[in-house]
């Protein structure tokens, strides 16, 4: 029947309702403005209701058909079943419920008549979100005023899906959503959202090539993507959802049972349509994990659509997570580069994309990489990558200056051309981001020295070349000397109640870092091993690193780190310092003692702290309280008696560790 004929039928339905709106205005049983009568809200206490002086002009075979008085409701369906009750004890109510579209268009949904003097009329109906629905009540005793109580109650909406599919591509694309690692158990439905149906037209022009996409990949290493259909219902023959294996448009379809060839060609092969039996599932097999959902319907005709779950299993040729198809393991480049092999696909994290332009969907088969302007470098930056296979397409983006996977912002150049073979930065080229229907090259870029980027190289079609050249050219050069690691705190702490010191420190990124050697002094010059703690490895992220003193040194001790990569090259941190008092130290020293008025009191701290110094006359008066900004270390304080009288004082402080006191004579 389709399409001449479906269309035909349509347009007979079409005149057929614009028949019954037309009726339906010239008989309208409810005044304007539309709708009518009181709004009843769910799930609230009843509302009351009065049925007399309205008598209805328009009876097309509803329950009951005399002429009753009538009463008039409505309320807002939220697509969970209603029920629809009126509770009277005199009268003999009539209860009926319409679906209405304005101006008052209805169409019965059920009626009540038990034809019993009081009691209660019960309707119960499915109801569709945003729907208004009428609630007429006649009274079979006419000429007579009845009142009773109308609820309408209903459970609550069912939750929607975490994920659904889209309707519309990005920024002229077929990808309709930014890339998804979650390893879950998550769920994903049409765009009907579990509580209705999917749209029409997805995909726009009908064609397997115009299915709108999205993808899902997992968010852990040796994992793989698994779906699990818990209901399924397409417009059979006409609407269809692929299932492929792999993160792009073009990863291949799964073929089992119960995806079907529908005959259009081999481009709708292995689709999913119809009402097959549930559940059935699909799990990745692709090196990256992934699987990838397009979704395609015509311009008539919908159904329910599709619940399904997804989650993770374990694989054994998932995503390892090392690879450099994640930012966090990126590779820093100083030079060009002949890289040899693609990417397996995405990574563990979704990384770039924002929904709205370039790189729409985010990644597919993607590598990312560093550079760092040398000192003295610059001027201008060239980029040009040639693939291997001349027909591979790759995409770009560029993000910078000095930023860090974490907090990359958007692209400052971006490529999404369709085109296939070589592409990158020139000068004259007029544009800094472009969509699939860009020329595959971006304005070079204007760089000084000290500045880093990063780079992510994106196979868009699936993981079939052998890869790409990257060269690099303008005024401007490439540093090689970029450090294997960039830490930004080291420090050490004293703990008294331990008798231990804590070492701390952080690293903002990570390049080959293979291990950490924290070593002590006593003089500043000879060290000594006493600790190793092994590094992250590659990073863009902040790396926070802790080990222990559990012997220092009485008095000053030194501490610094030496740094190795996985080269054998290595780095030694500035040093930090530690002093370590004795016991016998630990004592307060008044002087001059005895004293004609001015003396110096010295003590000792541990930490950066304050210290409270106090003064006590013969009787234990305070006559002087001091707040002392404490430095680790000795520190000291000045007191002047010169206006006291002669006699002897208690001095105390207390530090944020001990207390001390002492006695101090003034003559």
């Amino acid at each position: 029947m389709k399409p001449f004929y479906k269309a035909l039928l349509f347009c007979t339905l079409l005149i057929q309702a614009e028949s019954v709106l037309s009726q339906a205005l010239v008989n309208n049983p409810c005044p304007l403005p539309f709708p009518a009568g009181a709004e009843i809200t769910p799930n609230s206490p009843c509302a009351n209701v009065t049925t007399a002086g309205l008598t209805p002009l328009y009876n097309p075979g509803w329950c009951n058909a005399g002429a009753q008085d009538d009463g008039w409701a409505w309320f807002t369906g939220n697509g969970a079943v209603a029920t629809i009750t009126y509770t009277t004890t005199t009268g003999d109510p009539v209860l009926h419920v319409f679906s209405a579209i304005a101006p008052c268009n209805i169409t019965q949904q059920g009626c009540a008549d038990a034809n019993v003097l009081g009691g209660n009329e019960t309707v119960v109906i499915p109801t569709i979100a945003g729907t208004v629905y009428l609630i007429r009540i006649q009274n079979w005793n006419s000429n007579t005023t009845t009142t009773g109580c109308l609820g309408v109650t209903t459970p609550p909406p069912p939750p929607g899906a975490d994920y659904t599919s889209p309707v519309f591509g990005i920024n002229g694309e077929k990808v309709g959503a930014c890339l998804v690692t979650d390893c879950g158990p998550f769920s994903f439905a049409d765009n009907g959202d579990l509580s209705g149906n999917y749209s029409n037209n997805v995909g726009g022009t009908y064609n397997a090539q115009n299915a709108t996409y999205r993808v899902f990949c997992p968010d852990m290493a040796g994992q793989c993507m698994n779906v699990q259909f818990n209901s399924f219902s397409l417009e059979n023959g006409w609407d269809y959802l692929w299932v492929r294996n792999g993160p792009t448009e073009y990863s291949p379809n799964f073929t089992s049972a119960p995806t079907v060839n529908p005959g259009f060609g081999a481009i709708y092969a292995n689709a999913l349509t119809g009402s097959p039996a549930t559940p059935f599932s699909f799990q990745s097999t692709d090196a990256s994990g992934c699987l990838t959902f397009a979704f395609l319907s015509d311009g008539t005709g919908t159904a329910a659509g599709w619940d399904a779950t997804l989650t993770c299993v374990p694989c054994a040729g998932g995503p390892n997570g090392t690879d450099n198809n994640d930012c966090a393991n990126l590779t820093p480049l100083c030079s060009a580069s002949s890289v040899s092999g693609n990417s397996t696909g995405p990574g563990i994290a979704a990384e770039g994309c924002n929904g709205t332009d370039c790189p729409s969907g985010g990644e597919n088969h993607s590598n990312w990489y560093e550079i760092q302007i040398a000192p003295g470098g610059t001027g201008t930056l060239d980029i040009t990558m040639t693939p291997t296979i001349p027909t591979d397409d790759y995409d770009f983006a560029i993000y910078g200056p000095n930023v860090t996977c974490g907090a990359l912002g958007s692209p400052i150049r971006c490529t999404d051309s369709g085109n296939q073979g070589t592409t990158g930065l020139v000068f004259g080229a007029g544009d800094n981001i472009e969509d699939v229907n860009g020329d595959s090259f971006v304005e070079q870029m204007n760089v000084l020295a000290g500045e880093s980027y990063i780079i992510v190289v994106d196979e868009w079609s699936s993981s079939s070349g052998t890869g790409y050249n990257l060269s690099f050219g303008g005024t401007a050069n490439l540093d090689c000397t970029l450090l294997p690691i960039e830490l930004t705190e080291f420090g050490a702490e004293y703990v008294p109640n331990e008798d231990v010191v804590d070492i701390v420190w952080k690293t903002e990124s990570e390049r080959k870092n293979d291990y950490f050697i924290v070593e002590r002094s006593s003089n500043g010059i000879d060290f000594e091993e006493i600790a190793k703690v092994e590094g992250v490895g590659n990073t863009e992220y902040e790396s926070q690193y802790f080990t222990v003193d559990t012997d220092p040194l009485v008095g000053v001790n030194y501490y610094r780190l030496t740094q190795f990569d996985t080269d054998g090259a290595w780095e030694t941190s500035d040093i930090t310092a530690v002093n370590i008092l004795a016991d016998h130290y630990d004592v307060i020293s008044v002087a001059p003692n005895p004293t004609t008025g001015a003396t110096r009191v010295v003590f000792n701290c541990y930490d950066k702290s304050t210290s409270i110094l106090k003064i006590f006359d013969n009787v234990g008066n305070v006559i002087e309280e001091v707040e002392i900004d404490c430095q680790p270390g000795a520190n000291h304080a000045e007191i002047d008696l010169s206006s006291q009288p002669d006699g002897i004082y208690i001095i105390t402080l207390n530090t944020n560790h001990k207390s001390y006191s002492d006695k101090i004579i003034k003559n």
